[in-house]
Formats: C-alpha cells, sequence, structure tokens
C-alpha cells in the first residue's frame, strides 16, 4: 500500500509541472518517515522509507515517459 501511495504522489507531482513540486514530494516523503521514526516506540524499518521512494520515482518517471509518447504522436 506504500508502494501504491507513493506512486500516486509522484504522479501528482508531475502534473504540477514544477521542478519544485517533484523535489518537495520526495522531501515530504522523508519527513513523514523521519517523524515516524522520532514518535515511534519501535522505529519503522528503512527498508518503508526505500519502498516509497522507489514509488514515488517510478510514479514520476512513469509520468514523464507517458507525456513524452504523447508528444511524440502529436507530431
Amino acid at each position: 500500500m506504500i508502494f501504491v501511495t507513493a506512486t500516486i504522489i509522484g504522479i501528482a507531482a508531475g502534473l504540477q509541472r514544477s521542478a519544485i513540486g517533484s523535489v518537495l514530494g520526495a522531501a515530504l516523503i522523508s519527513i513523514a518517515f523521519m517523524a515516524a521514526v522520532a514518535l515511534s516506540m519501535a522505529p519503522p524499518p528503512l527498508m518503508t522509507l526505500l519502498i516509497a521512494l522507489g514509488g514515488y520515482n517510478l510514479g514520476f518517471i512513469s509520468y514523464l515517459i507517458t507525456l513524452d509518447v504523447l508528444e511524440q504522436r502529436r507530431a
């Protein structure tokens, strides 16, 4: 579920068409993980952060590839 949510966040960051928006999305995922580590009695595994960042990147990259394919069809 973390992977799917992060993928959707990556797609939403791509839709903003802003470099700040894409960097901010990855930063907010990392900040949320740090808050979970700070507030939790047992810290979550680091693998969940890596899965979330991987999903974010996959969503963002898949959006960019889809956008590029659609632009090539128009030309």
